[in-house]
This record gives structure tokens, sequence and C-alpha cells, in this order.
């Protein structure tokens, strides 16, 4: 892939730009960081903020993610209809001014005098033709999954946009958290080349992307929110812990993410940095895809799930910092249910339930992971393999690179048979149960199971969320007795920041550069 660097309405490869003092910020990360390789001092500046993350978008295509902290690069330029204001557990109005829900239809009226980057007024057609972009898997896109039960988008007028669904689904603005929309205008002008040329309506403005999920933003100084106090964001993807770390320690970033537990303490005693630290809301999982063997049956699932202690990794691994979850998700979730208990650490009972499945003299697998991705997630999948072994599971482990795990050829192709990955930003059960579990919806896992599907359904329809609950909780029930999947952990997030830059701590992930303000 090419990289890439904008100019105005132009669009041009790296490899044809002259590498100067004038187009550094433009050609990106590889250009802009000579100058931090110089600096003296430790401290931020409003200039420029350098963020060093251990993820990174894979591709240019924002609609070809399914990531928090890389939602969060995105939503610098381009901006969804509502979020979810954690503090006040209800959902706000970002591009929407209201939203109605009525039975198979959803009302949205958008708000007035909000314009793109290229001057183009937000319309209803603007918000239609980024669903339809996000509904193209063809073209790339991860996201189809959450508009699988809209039949209509109906623009009515410029300032209402109408979703029509198959059936009542009241969780649909959970469906929209991280949908972004972008400018139709722009689409029709670039066309194949739409995303080269990212135009949204959010408080800074697509410079450049790099192969490898290097990014850099300037400053909206029109945006409709208001100024942002820092003027360019770069971020880079960088997955080895002791790299983010030498790059904050000395001066090169000003803000890392993924500090490593054991890393803290020290960091804490560096005198120009300080150590941010937040209950994260990505779960964490072993998930087995039943298409294949021996998934297929639930008594070897089941024993997987005897295999693995989850309260001995949070506690080796991650020397504490962490929230074993009990039950299919962890309590802060909408739908949990107190009353579930995890499979108890028993590799007796896993051999025999193994015994009984066919498999007396053990059982071959391979566990899939991308190494560099999670936080200790070489360390958690050795762990994750001795235990098994107890189990009577002989476990080859095996890592890609996150491009190949994640894509078609992967989880999203349902080629893998047993991976670790985590969920990131999880409110409700329903988001879970319905993007892994209802059949149909992804080849991720394939599991299917009517009784389960119905129970989804039903509770889709209701408005009332303690009535959803008890469905919920149901279908909880039914995943811990089949075990597709082995829950594990919420983890803290753990950042490290120059001191003199302050910031909006979010438990979803996502770093704001206009959330920063230099002190």
């Amino acid at each position: 892939m090419t990289d890439f660097w904008r100019s105005g309405d132009s669009f041009y490869p790296i490899s044809c730009c002259e590498l100067n003092p004038r187009n550094s910020a433009a050609l990106g990360v590889g250009a802009v960081m000579g100058s931090y390789l110089y600096r003296d001092s430790f401290a931020a500046s409003n200039d420029r903020i350098t963020i060093y993350q251990n993820t990174g978008a894979d591709s240019i295509n924002p609609y070809n993610q399914s990531s928090g902290s890389i939602y969060g690069n995105w939503q610098h330029v381009i901006e969804p209809l509502v979020e979810l204001d954690y503090a006040r557990k209800a959902w706000v109005g970002v591009l929407a001014d209201s939203w109605e829900f009525q039975g198979k239809r959803w009302v949205f009226k958008l708000k007035k005098g909000i314009k793109f980057h290229n001057g183009a007024p937000l319309t209803s057609k603007d918000v239609a033709f980024s669903v339809e972009k996000m509904r193209d898997e063809k073209g790339g896109s991860l996201q189809a999954s959450n508009f699988s039960d809209v039949t209509e988008i109906q623009t009515p007028d410029d300032q209402t946009v109408i979703f029509v669904t198959k059936q009542p689904l009241a969780i649909f603005l959970d469906r929209l958290r991280n949908r972004f929309i972008l400018s139709k205008v722009a689409g029709d002008k670039y066309g194949d080349q739409l995303y080269q040329n990212l135009v949204g309506t959010g408080p800074y403005k697509f410079v450049s992307f790099q192969r490898g999920g290097n990014m850099v933003f300037t400053r909206n100084d029109d945006y409709w929110g208001g100024k942002a106090a820092i003027k360019e964001v770069v971020f880079r993807k960088v997955t080895e812990d002791a790299a983010r770390l030498a790059a904050l320690e000395s001066g090169q970033a000003d803000f890392i993410n993924a500090v490593p537990v054991h890393e803290a303490a020290r960091l804490e005693r560096h005198p120009r940095i300080r150590v941010d630290k937040i209950e994260g809301l990505e779960m964490y999982f072993l998930m087995m895809n039943v298409a294949h063997k021996p998934f297929d049956n639930k008594l070897v699932r089941q024993a997987v799930n005897y295999s693995v202690d989850a309260p001995a990794i949070v506690k080796n691994i991650f020397d504490g910092i962490g929230y074993t979850i009990d039950g299919p998700v962890g309590p802060r979730v909408i739908g949990a249910d107190p009353k579930l208990k995890r499979y108890p650490y028993d590799p007796k009972k896993a051999k025999e339930l193994l015994a009984q499945a066919g498999y007396a003299q053990g059982c071959d697998v391979q566990l899939y992971y991308s190494a560099g991705r999670y936080p200790k997630d070489r360390e958690v999948c050795q762990a994750v393999a001795a235990q098994m072994v107890k189990g009577g599971f002989r476990v080859e482990l095996i890592s890609q690179e996150w491009v190949l795990f994640w894509g078609p050829e992967g989880v999203n192709g349902g080629k893998l048979p047993f991976y670790y990955n985590n969920r990131g930003s999880l409110t409700d059960a329903d988001t879970f149960y319905d993007q892994y579990f209802r059949t149909g919806t992804t080849k991720r896992c394939n599991y299917s199971n009517p009784e389960l599907d119905k129970l989804i359904d039903e509770q889709q329809k209701i408005p009332d969320t303690k009535k959803r609950i008890a469905f919920l909780q149901q279908a909880g029930k039914i995943l811990m007795e089949d075990a597709p999947f082995v829950p594990l952990y919420n983890l803290a997030s753990i950042y490290g920041a120059a001191k003199n830059l302050a910031w909006k701590m979010r438990p979803d992930e996502k770093v704001l550069g206009w959330d920063m303000k230099i002190v």
C-alpha cells in the first residue's frame, strides 16, 4: 500500500514529495519524528502532541475498523450521530440533535449549522450515504452487521433521517455508536478515492495516513463545537511496550497507552511523567469457532473452560490489576447476571469431559493471537497453554499480524478455530450476544442456537431496559452452558503522559486530542 499526504484538495503519494520543513507535518510521522529526536524539553506543547499507541489502523478505510482505540483516532475527523456519556450512563447527541423510537422506526433530527471540512452543510443525505458505505462488506467494511436489521433509510428533508427496521429495535442507539458520518459531496467528487480524501465534520482535519497505522491530523479552526487547544495531533503505532516507554521517557512521545502493569510504579517516579489509570470496558476472552473440530463438541468447549484459571492470570501476569469476569459479561454491563459464576479451574473435570467426548488420550488445539495487540497477550496465551495442558490439551500457540488475524483470512472470515481477543467498550450485553452469537450474524464463532436467537430478538423490541435485562440474563445462562467461549477479565487501562498535558480519561480506550490541553 502506498503512503499518502494531502495538500488542499489533492492527494499525493509520499514518494513524490520532497522532505522539507514546509510539508513536514503533512508527510506524517516519519517526517515529523525528526524534530523530536533532538528535543531538549520533555514538556508537551500546544503546537503538536505525539501519541504512541499499541494499535493503529491497518487500512485508510475508516469502516474497515472495529477497535475502540482506532475509533478514537478516526473520530478526530469524522463524527457519529450519538455517543454514550459514561458518567451519566445516557446517550447524548453529537451530530444528532434529537431522536425518537417509534416501533419499527427511529427518527433522528440533525443539528443545524454543522459543516464539513469542505464547507458543505451536514444533511440527512450524508448520513444515508455513510451508512451505505458501512454496509458495503465487499468494499472492506467490518461494520455492516450493525445495520443488518435496517430495511430502509428515509431522508424526508435535509435535517431528518429515518431508519426503518425489520422489527422494533430498542437498542439501535448502541448500534450507532462509533458509526461515523462522511461527506456525500466528497464521495461524489472523489469516488473510489474517497477514503484517501477523508472529509468529516470533526475538530481536526485529515492530513496523512501511513502504512502501519500512523496518522496526522491538524486542527479544524472552524469546528462547530469550538476550537481545540492542540493544533496538531500525531498518532504512531508502536506495538512494543519497551519502545513506547522509551519514547515517553526520552520526550519523543507526549502520551502513550497500554503501560505495562509492572512498569507503572517505576514510571510514576519519573519527574516529568504522570501515570493515569481507569477501569476499562473491554472484555477479554478466548473464543471457540464451533464450525471447527473439536469445538463443535460442547463437552470439549466445557473442558476448555474448566482448564483455564483466569484469576491466576490476573494475579500473576497483571499484578492483580484486573477484574475477573463471572458469567458471559462483566458486572457493569447491562444484562449481567450476578447469579452466574464462571467455570472453576478444575483440570481433572476437564480430562473427564474430554474422555466423554472421545479424547481420552488428549486433544490437540491451536490457539491464535496477535502479539503486541493487547497488554501481555503473549504471556497470557503462554499461561493459558500451560494451564490447558493440565486439563488434557496439547496447545500450539500461533501469533499473527493483526491485519491477518482480524481480517477475512482470520477471525472475520471464520478461519481461526480458537483465539484470544477482546470486545472493547462493552456496555450492553446485547451488543456482544448479537455480534458474536446470533445465528448468521458473523463467522467469528459460527455459533447457532434458536433459543438464544429468540431471546435476543425479543429483548430488542423492549424499550424498557429493566424488562430487557431478564431476557439478556436468560441468554447469558444459555451461553455459559453451551460454552462457545471462555470469559476472562476486564483490565485497567494504564496511560503515561507528560506532566503538563491534561486530558479527559475515558473507559473506552479512546484518546482524544480535543480533550487535551497544556497546563
